[in-house]
């Protein structure tokens, strides 16, 4: 079975954006989408909403020098520009949220029935297994924002059988067309980005309500002393630190800092 659109309750079946992917690039294969990315910023003048999608990267990078691994033409890997000179640098994990968002409108609308959770700070989750990934580069010129790379790979055709990782088709057994799911992504980024935009306390308030873990009890490890403990997450910092509560009391973590194993 092939899936292009016509299921689709939560999407129009033609969608448009005003300037997310208008710009396209696609590439059959290439190191990183995100470096193809900068490549291109520093040779010309880049116009925002440009999205560079591969079949395939090499070099695929993760969160914290992690590597992004992906089968050929199996999936969606790509990276777009976003020019977000309205966010003060110190509010900068605003767009990780909306990003974030972004995508598990997309997975949400398309899995109705399925637990979709962000589990901080921007991977997407499916019943605990991660079918997203999300790289964020930023460029500063002085205390601003310049420009903002945002690099996604998710998980679509390639089926997994591991519990650690999932896809579309791993959990519907349906094929997708990828470059029409892309059109769908681009309308999710787009309303997040405006939404951003104009009113960035509803992106914070919903970033908590779909935030894996919020407000549960569990068992986290600090990965800085090996010690592990219950807790709770509470919030998320202004700079995007995790703030967990303990027997211990409050305490912030940077990303790699602590694991969330499971839920209790």
């Amino acid at each position: 079975m092939n899936f292009v659109g016509a299921k689709m309750r939560n999407f129009p079946n033609n969608p448009s954006t005003l300037f997310i992917g208008q710009n396209y690039i696609y590439l059959a294969e290439t190191q990183s989408t995100n470096l193809s990315l900068k490549v291109q910023i520093s040779e010309s003048m880049v116009p925002e909403g440009t999205v560079i999608s591969t079949g395939y990267q090499t070099n695929g990078k993760g969160q914290a020098g992690a590597v992004w691994d992906g089968a050929k033409d199996q999936n969606i890997m790509l990276s777009l520009l976003l020019n977000p000179k309205f966010i003060n640098l110190k509010d900068q994990f605003l767009i990780s949220k909306a990003m974030a968002l972004s995508v598990h409108d997309f997975i949400s609308g398309l899995l109705e029935t399925e637990d979709v959770k962000v589990k901080w700070p921007n991977d997407i989750l499916v019943s605990g297994q991660k079918i997203c990934g999300i790289l964020i580069e930023n460029g500063l010129k002085g205390e601003q924002i310049e420009y903002c790379i945002v690099g996604m790979g998710i998980n679509i055709n390639e089926v997994f059988t591991d519990q650690k990782r999932t896809s579309l088709k791993t959990i519907t057994g349906i094929d997708y067309n990828l470059r029409y799911l892309e059109k769908i992504l681009f309308t999710c980024i787009e309303a997040r980005y405006l939404q951003l935009k104009n009113h960035p306390e509803i992106i914070s308030k919903a970033y908590l309500e779909e935030l894996f873990g919020f407000q549960t009890p569990m068992r986290f490890v600090d990965n800085n002393t090996n010690y592990s403990f219950n807790g709770v997450i509470t919030g998320i910092n202004e700079d995007g630190r995790l703030i967990v509560k303990s027997d211990q009391g409050f305490k912030t973590y940077n990303l790699k800092e602590i694991s969330l194993p499971a839920i209790t």
